[in-house]
């Protein structure tokens, strides 16, 4: 119990901070996507603050959902151009979908909190997974050199990839889930 508290802690001051750092991106260079990645990360963590504790928890997913957060961070310019606000949009539409959905089941590393199948879930398994590509996808496109965008996209759906592998691993009653609902992230493909 109390290495669950001192972990919601540590994710509260974590996403705070990260908050803190988007805002003063905004502020320097703003636009609707950079002020919605900084209102994002304080969202992430009142989230944090209120979650239930977890059954099962995977460090090794900890940090990598903690290097997804942070990939935007690194090279996001703030100034978003106008073909980038509608995908990031819908694609936090998506999130915030997912995260009103879950709760206080919601945690960055996989974790047994309990299964969800209502809203955006029944429809494919990891919707918020899917949203924080798009969302930070573009996020990372806003930036002025594309190769590196590629890159960190690139390494971003990889890592996204692997977290839910091991979420579908830990989570209780998820076999059973996965014969009701078919794709992971994209329906037809995975």
């Amino acid at each position: 119990m109390l290495r669950d508290t001192m972990r919601d802690r540590l994710g509260f001051a974590f996403f705070a901070f990260t908050a803190i750092i988007a805002g003063v991106a905004a502020w320097q260079s703003p636009s609707i996507l950079a002020w919605l990645y900084a209102f994002h990360n304080l969202l992430l963590a009142w989230f944090y603050a209120r979650r239930e504790p977890a059954k099962k928890y995977d460090r090794v997913g900890l940090w990598l959902g903690m290097i997804a957060a942070l990939l935007p961070t690194a090279v996001h310019s703030g100034s978003s151009p106008w073909y980038l606000l509608m995908p990031g949009l819908a694609g936090y539409g998506l999130i915030l979908w997912s995260l009103t959905t879950l709760g206080k089941r919601f945690g960055i590393a996989p974790a047994d909190r309990g299964l969800t199948s209502r809203g955006p879930y029944r429809f494919i398994r990891h919707p918020m997974y899917l949203g924080e590509l798009i969302f930070r996808g573009a996020l990372l496109f806003s930036s002025t050199n594309l190769a590196v965008d590629i890159i960190l996209l690139v390494a971003l759906t990889i890592i996204q990839s692997v977290r839910i592998l091991r979420e579908e691993r830990w989570i209780s009653g998820y076999a059973c889930y996965a014969r009701t609902v078919a794709w992971r992230l994209l329906p037809g493909v995975w």
